[in-house]
């Protein structure tokens, strides 16, 4: 799936991405410079950890593509106080944050990350501009693979969710389809766990090779399996969040719509960097990587986290950075 497919499709958002730009910075105002961390990701990990380092009197830079996790949803669940907030307008009131504090917010990418034999890092971005850090952060998220059923991609955020801890309790006492084709193990966890807030769930397989134990749970949890492929899941018009089912058999009207995406983490840049990696994850410690001076935080390293976790992990990593640095004087 492309990351950057997804419309802005509300005025908060559209408002957001507006404040985004004002803030920041070209790429030209990156170059030649020494920074003690650069920060690659600016969704809810990289700025809660580039917020922390800039009040710590660091000189932080934060690369941002503007290509957070949740940038196509609505609301945002589980963080206290701010529950039901847009997820892109508090970014933005975090990089505004960010920026007040000194930092440096650029709207681009990083191409590579090459360890100096002075054991900094150079970072270079894709437009060719390129600088030098004590310390990297990277925080470059996870990209959602959807099944391939058309509508699935378009309602993404809005009307098909994948967490029932973020959206479950706005299913409660609802009727919720589960589109299957992708992850089966977390596909058959998602649609048992639904029935706790659920009236009913119904799993479609749509070609998922579940397991006799699986198929059991799934009877056990009353969870009704539908073993037709998905051909279409549209919005339904009577609604805003309901959509229908569509098998060769014709469709089938939900109030709510969740699947399970395969996660695959953006961690390109730390791959290339020669970080450790073991069962398709880049092992970190404490945020530290196999290479000195890189650290990784957020769903690049650990998919399961909610916008909560990212913010407790970054802060978190922010002051072992922090501190690292210190100790080296």
């Amino acid at each position: 799936m492309d990351e950057t497919s997804y419309p802005l499709n509300s005025p908060e958002k559209a408002r957001a991405l507006r404040e985004r730009q004002e803030l920041a910075s070209d790429t030209a105002s990156f170059a030649d410079q020494h920074f003690d961390v650069v920060i690659v990701g600016g969704g809810f990990a990289g700025t809660a950890a580039a917020v922390n380092l800039a009040r710590a009197n660091r000189k932080v830079c934060l690369v941002d593509a503007g290509a957070s996790r949740n940038r196509n949803s609505e609301h945002m669940h589980g963080v206290i106080g701010l529950d039901a907030t847009n997820p892109s307008a508090l970014l933005a009131r975090g990089h505004a944050e960010f920026v007040s504090y000194g930092g440096l917010l650029i709207d681009g990418r990083v191409e590579t990350l090459e360890q100096t034999p002075e054991g900094d890092w150079a970072v270079k971005l894709e437009s060719d501009d390129a600088s030098t850090a004590s310390q990297v952060l990277v925080a470059t998220g996870i990209t959602d693979v959807l099944p391939g059923v058309p509508g699935l991609e378009g309602m993404w955020g809005t009307r098909v969710f994948h967490c029932p801890y973020c959206h479950g309790y706005e299913a409660k006492g609802k009727n919720i389809g589960v589109v299957g084709g992708k992850n089966p193990g977390f596909t058959a966890r998602i649609a048992t766990l639904l029935t706790k807030w659920a009236d009913s769930v119904t799993l479609y397989s749509n070609g998922m090779d579940l397991s006799p134990e699986q198929r059991e749970r799934l009877q056990r949890c009353g969870v009704a399996l539908n073993d037709d492929d998905v051909v279409q899941v549209s919005p339904a018009n009577d609604d805003d969040h309901a959509v229908e089912i569509t098998t060769e058999t014709g469709p089938v009207r939900y109030d709510a719509c969740f699947t399970g995406p395969e996660f695959s983490p953006n961690d390109a840049l730390l791959r290339g960097a020669g970080c450790t990696v073991a069962n398709g994850w880049v092992q970190v410690e404490g945020g530290r990587t196999s290479e000195s001076g890189l650290w990784a935080v957020g769903n690049v390293v650990s998919s399961p986290d909610q916008v909560s976790q990212a913010l407790g992990s970054g802060a978190s990593v922010a002051i072992a950075i922090d501190q690292h640095l210190f100790d080296q004087i």
